[in-house]
């Protein structure tokens, strides 16, 4: 399955999520409030680029917020 690493909800059923999968590949899931599509931003291995994906990501949904 997986696990959330981190996660920041927003207003109006938005948010980013940072998730381990179980192939220990992680994925960056976004959902702004505007659009109820979810949007998958990376998926790897490297943590360190999901991390930076996920900060990246916070910062634009604190914009539309």
């Amino acid at each position: 399955m997986f696990s959330i690493t981190k996660q920041v909800l927003g207003e109006d059923g938005a948010f980013v999520k940072l998730v381990q999968l179980d192939s220990d590949d992680f994925t960056v899931i976004v959902r702004f409030s505007s659009d109820v599509r979810l949007h998958n931003r990376y998926i790897g291995p490297d943590l360190s680029t999901a991390e930076e994906v996920f900060d990246s990501e916070v910062s634009k949904l604190d914009l539309r917020v």
